[in-house]
């Protein structure tokens, strides 16, 4: 701890003076609404002539701060689809108001359209308010239409970078609720950053910033959301969520409270090959499925004194029951000889729950914004699993096994952070840090005690981090540069004794670097970043879980981070844009099978590190509109350059594309969408997938009392097609099929909304990296 403040303070108190005694014009720009509007370009011009002498452009919350000489008397505010305002140069401008840029032709009203997605500093905004896509419906829908963002049965990705951290209004999105309570006729635009610079966790490999309209009115407000569906095997789930606020003068009151029921089946066939003096083969077929019931509540109360200073406090409830069970029938054979079949049955009730909190302060001090939050969280996990198996070995009469397993989980962690911006230099420099500490207990038993030995395990874990950013326009070039440092201080403790060879020490630096450019409507960017992907502390776990007879699980203590160094590259113009990207990869994480005490018919299942490994990607996006259709087209492919040894010859070079035709007709009547993906053969790391999978969705919107009330029917997969066939390499020993059907689902969503707006919660929230590891 004493490091980190030293590091800290060394990071930013020596700049405090220039900070200080920089002169710097500031302000904020807002439409004729009082919204922000970020992007906009401040100016300054000389007198006589207007020359241009130097300029910078508007952040999020619409403010500036711009250094420029003496020279530099007369300000210019312009942006595309506003009326260009001119104001003569003061040290406080306070805020300037730009109009819309419109003419009144009878009753048509024509306005410029701001470009749909372009460039700026690390990211890449997609405007959404006013857009065919403000109508998309929910905000997974929305999503998978943004240009290289893939939303899908709750998993989002950014294409060639993964899961993002997803933020709302500058707030760190604590679950998947708070991304459901919103619509996208609430959102204003979508960032994607696919190089997260130093002010972001380095294990978050990118990054998607969502901005809320300005709320409306004050008083009371309702968003309330039912959502069923039915699927192919018949089961009914829905949820209900009902979300209430109450918002007068600078105090903001919300809650939520959301009740589920899911069921999501999961049917497999996975056939394991064993390849030692003898060809061993075993054929699972796997029916199963996850039933849960949730409560979750959440309570925030924020009070805003002025514009300049703001605290909250919000706490979280979940609580989750779930009843997964199943069964497996497998036959296993030596060289096309049967030798033994199984047929194995299990439930599995798992109690969860889960109770966190956070409280903020974001103000500013004269030149200096501060962001200020502490975070803590308590989970206990409670998870049962009861097996009967009926086997029977070639000429033997049929043995029958029960095994119980029980696992008790529990997780602790508190954790602060804090950011600070002041200006410097003509540009904005910020640093800040974070500290976090987490314990995870783990009580591991099995019945009967001959089968694997028991554990008891603990985990405790301490992390700072420091990190400077610096960010200024050049003209049409806008620079960000930052550095970060990370040091994770991890014991580990087995039946309460301390083990030296499984504890560690992580330190590194992070450096960051984005350029961006816009030439009236070509815009470029340019951007390098590393980071980092520490286990979850499920995997660094020393015990052995059982599965079944055939199949168990294990942790690896010794099991190293994965690091990547990552440049990407982008343009647009207009509705056009292009991204490719590059990254090495160091010591990836790669599931990885082996016997278990020398017995080829059971197979260990835990996580190792493989060989460094570089990949390249690349995606073209078009988003032209004809009238009322407005198609999108994305054309992504992959290719990685991956060494591993298996048995045979190793498809895992073979690159991977994907296709995106997204189709919406904007009629009087309704909002129809035809949306089609195709996904060819190709590797991803160690997996690789066999055969290629194209699927169609539809959707129907229509939205009524001025939006207060809308209505979506939604097929996803419509035409059964999407089906995974995917083979596994555990090298030259071990590798696997993984077969599921396709399967059909159909939701209706509907939702009441009134007098409903942005919440005022700015709690940004701290120890995000830990959360994601619990």
């Amino acid at each position: 701890m004493k490091a980190y403040l030293r590091l800290l303070a060394a990071c930013g108190l020596p700049l405090v003076p220039m900070a200080l005694a920089a002169q710097a014009v500031t302000g904020r720009v807002v439409d004729d609404k009082g919204q922000p509007l970020s992007y906009t370009n401040v100016v300054a011009l000389s007198l006589p002539d207007s020359s241009f002498v130097t300029g910078v452009m508007t952040g999020d919350d619409g403010t500036f701060t711009l250094e420029t000489p003496e020279t530099g008397r007369l300000l210019r505010f312009s942006l595309v689809g506003y009326k260009t305002v001119y104001t003569d140069r003061r040290d406080d401008i306070g805020t300037v108001t730009l109009v819309p840029a419109e003419q009144v032709l009878g009753e048509v009203v024509v306005k410029s359209n701001l470009p749909k997605t372009r460039l700026k500093g690390e990211g890449m905004v997609t405007g959404v308010s006013g857009t065919i896509l403000e109508t998309a419906g929910t905000m997974e829908h929305l999503l998978d239409r943004i240009p290289n963002v893939s939303a899908r049965n709750g998993k989002i990705e950014v294409f060639g970078r993964g899961e993002p951290e997803i933020y709302i209004n500058g707030r760190k999105m604590r679950d998947a609720i708070e991304l459901e309570r919103l619509g996208s006729d609430n959102i204003k635009d979508i960032e994607v950053i696919a190089n997260p610079g130093a002010r972001y966790d380095a294990s978050v490999t990118s990054v998607i910033r969502i901005t809320t309209k300005k709320a409306v009115g004050e008083g009371f407000s309702v968003n309330n959301r039912l959502f069923g569906e039915l699927n192919d095997y018949g089961y009914v789930v829905g949820q209900e969520r009902l979300n209430l606020g109450w918002r007068s003068g600078g105090l903001d009151i919300n809650g939520t409270l959301s009740l589920s029921r899911w069921a999501n089946p999961d049917p497999k066939q996975i056939p394991l090959i064993t390849y030692l003096d003898k060809t061993y083969n075993q054929l699972c077929e796997i029916d199963q499925v996850y039933k849960s019931r949730t409560l979750n509540g959440r309570l925030a109360v924020s009070y805003m004194f002025n514009e300049n200073h703001s605290i909250g406090i919000s706490a979280r409830y979940d609580r989750r029951l779930s009843d997964n069970g199943g069964w497996m029938n497998s036959v296993f054979t030596q060289d096309g000889d049967t030798t033994e079949t199984l047929r194995s049955e299990y439930t599995a009730p798992v109690q969860a729950t889960n109770v966190q909190g956070n409280a903020y302060y974001v103000g500013k001090i004269g030149q200096w914004n501060i962001d200020f939050n502490t975070d803590w969280m308590w989970s206990k996990t409670s998870n049962m699993m009861n097996t009967s198996e009926d086997f029977r070995e070639t000429g033997q009469a049929e043995e029958h096994n029960d095994v119980t397993t029980q696992t008790d989980g529990r997780n602790i962690l508190i954790a602060s952070k804090l950011v600070v911006t002041a200006p410097l230099l003509g540009g904005n420099f910020s640093f800040g840090g974070e500290y976090s500490y987490s314990e995870r207990k783990t009580v591991y038993t099995v019945l009967p005690k001959d089968i694997i030995d028991d554990d008891n395990s603990r985990i405790e874990e301490g992390m700072a981090s420091a990190f400077i950013e610096y960010a200024r326009q050049f003209g049409p070039v806008n620079m960000q540069m930052g550095l970060r440092y990370e040091n994770v201080n991890f014991d580990y403790f087995e039946d309460n004794v301390y083990k030296d060879g499984q504890s560690k020490v992580y330190s590194n630096l992070f450096p960051s670097l984005a350029l961006s450019a816009m030439f009236g409507k070509l815009n470029l960017q340019l951007g390098y970043a590393a980071d980092i992907h520490r286990p979850s502390y499920s995997q660094l776990r020393s015990n052995i879980t059982y599965d079944n007879r055939y199949t168990y699980e294990g942790g690896n203590p010794f099991l190293l981070p994965t690091k990547s160094h990552n440049v990407n590259f982008a343009a647009s113009y207009e509705w056009a844009m292009f991204s490719a990207g590059y990254s090495h990869v160091i010591d990836p994480m790669l599931q990885h099978s082996e016997t278990y005490k020398d017995d080829p018919a059971v197979a260990l299942f835990r996580q190792v590190n493989g060989e460094s490994y570089d990949k390249v990607y690349a995606s073209f996006n078009l988003r032209p509109a004809f009238g009322i259709w407005h198609p999108s087209l994305m054309l992504g492919i992959q290719k990685q350059w991956f060494k591993m040894d298996v048995h045979g010859h190793s498809p895992l070079d073979n690159p991977l594309a994907t296709i995106r035709f997204n189709n919406t007709l904007d009629t009087k009547i309704c909002q129809i969408s035809v949306n089609m993906d195709y996904r060819t053969a190709g590797a991803d790391e160690n997996v690789y997938i066999r055969k290629p999978s194209f699927g169609v969705d539809l959707s129907l919107y229509k939205a009524f009392f001025d939006k207060k009330l809308t209505v979506q029917l939604y097929a996803d997969d419509l035409f059964k097609t999407r089906k995974n066939n995917l083979m596994m390499f555990y090298g030259t020993m071990r590798e696997s099929y993984y077969m599921t059907p396709a399967m059909r689902n159909i939701n209706l969503t509907v939702v009441y909304k009134f007098n409903v707006g942005r919440s005022k919660y700015k709690g940004t929230g701290a120890g995000d990296g830990q959360k994601r590891r619990f």
